[in-house]
């Protein structure tokens, strides 16, 4: 015998199987999973209609699930998102990233419908990334838009784990991003700036200049992604 709330759960997941969509409806779930779910609790009490809501409710608080829209539907958060599946509105895209749920896929050349629901995943991380960090280069004054990039830690090809996770994106002006690309730059685990010498005259003058890092607003740099790089690139 399942509770409620375990049985609601099975119920979504195996509606959003069927449907093949991260995307359900309440009224979805009474149509096809309130029978199935009365039996797995074992209990049809006076009113499972008004249980599964108050379920739902449960799930909304411990952001499990979401809604994405105003007819009603919500999108189902205990499993990561595959950006490329279907076309999610951007207020799916955007609880995704704001729960670390959203997950980017490799794709082949010739996928160009899953390379354009992954443009616009990609779109939605910068916005957060410039938000996170207040539309400005996390370690120098620049804040022109056109300058500014969303920039992983832990390389986009190196670790897919990371590639929708906000705690592994920094939002840096085009100069300092190669410097943590190439290794240049990286940070401590408490984000205390960590540089390498070079012989360049510009580049050592950029590196001086680099001395302090701007926290985010929230979603700060998690120490996992912090030691790949520093690995990575032997510091």
């Amino acid at each position: 015998m399942k509770t409620w709330r375990e049985a609601v759960i099975n119920g979504i997941r195996r509606l959003t199987i069927n449907k093949n969509s991260y995307l359900f409806s309440r009224q979805e779930i009474i149509n096809t999973q309130l029978t199935q779910i009365i039996e797995e609790v074992q209990s049809i009490g006076e009113t499972p209609s008004q249980t599964l809501s108050r379920v739902l409710q449960e799930l909304r608080d411990e952001n499990l699930i979401e809604f994405v829209d105003n007819t009603g539907n919500y999108v189902f958060l205990v499993d990561n998102i595959n950006i490329g599946q279907e076309d999610l509105p951007e207020t799916a895209i955007d609880v995704a990233i704001k729960t670390g749920r959203l997950q980017f896929n490799d794709i082949s050349t010739d996928e160009r419908l899953i390379e354009a629901r992954q443009r616009v995943g990609q779109d939605r991380l910068r916005f957060w990334t410039l938000r996170n960090y207040q539309s400005q280069c996390a370690l120098c004054d620049i804040s022109d838009q056109r300058l500014l990039v969303a920039s992983h830690i832990a390389r986009w090809a190196d670790y897919p784990k990371g590639r929708g996770d906000l705690s592994n994106i920094i939002c840096l002006c085009r100069w300092h991003d190669p410097l943590i690309e190439y290794g240049l730059i990286s940070f401590s685990n408490g984000h205390e700036i960590l540089k390498k010498p070079t012989k360049s005259q510009m580049l050592t003058k950029i590196l001086d200049e680099t001395n302090i890092y701007q926290e985010p607003l929230a979603m700060p740099l998690s120490s996992e992604y912090l030691e790949i790089h520093r690995k990575k690139h032997h510091f």
